[in-house]
């Protein structure tokens, strides 16, 4: 059985890719948090890979104006298009951009809330869903 198991997991691993994700929270009052039990969904041209809750817990996450890398192995989404961004807490929090490098493709992909759309599951704060596709604007306002 143990080996079964062992097997299993190798196979798993090795068929997941890295998505190296930045994650940069707008630098404005009210935009950063301490818990907002984050998902993301890649969705991609063969299909979609869900992350689990997105924390490294040695770190305050997600403070204002601060950009934090997490590494991601999932499968294969094909190119990748979008991200759905789902939160779980009602503690506001809003994502400037998102840069993701899915391992074997050199340049990154760009997920910009140009509009600054808070995030949070307190409908009078914002949206507890967030879908942002490819775009190639500027990053830097």
């Amino acid at each position: 059985m143990q080996r079964i198991l062992l097997v299993t997991l190798l196979i798993t691993a090795s068929a997941a890719i890295r998505y190296r994700t930045y994650i940069a929270t707008a630098d404005q009052k009210y935009a950063g948090t301490d818990n907002i039990d984050l998902r993301i969904n890649f969705i991609g041209t063969l299909k979609s890979a869900r992350t689990g809750y997105v924390d490294d817990p040695h770190r305050d996450d997600f403070e204002r104006g601060t950009t934090h890398m997490f590494d991601f192995y999932l499968p294969d989404v094909g190119e990748l298009e979008c991200v759905e961004l789902t939160v779980g807490d009602n503690d506001m929090w809003i994502m400037h951009y998102m840069l993701v490098y899915k391992q074997g493709r050199s340049l990154p992909h760009l997920f910009r809330n140009a509009k600054l759309t808070p995030l949070s599951t307190d409908r009078s704060e914002g949206v507890s869903k967030l879908k942002l596709c490819e775009n190639s604007g500027d990053i830097s306002k």
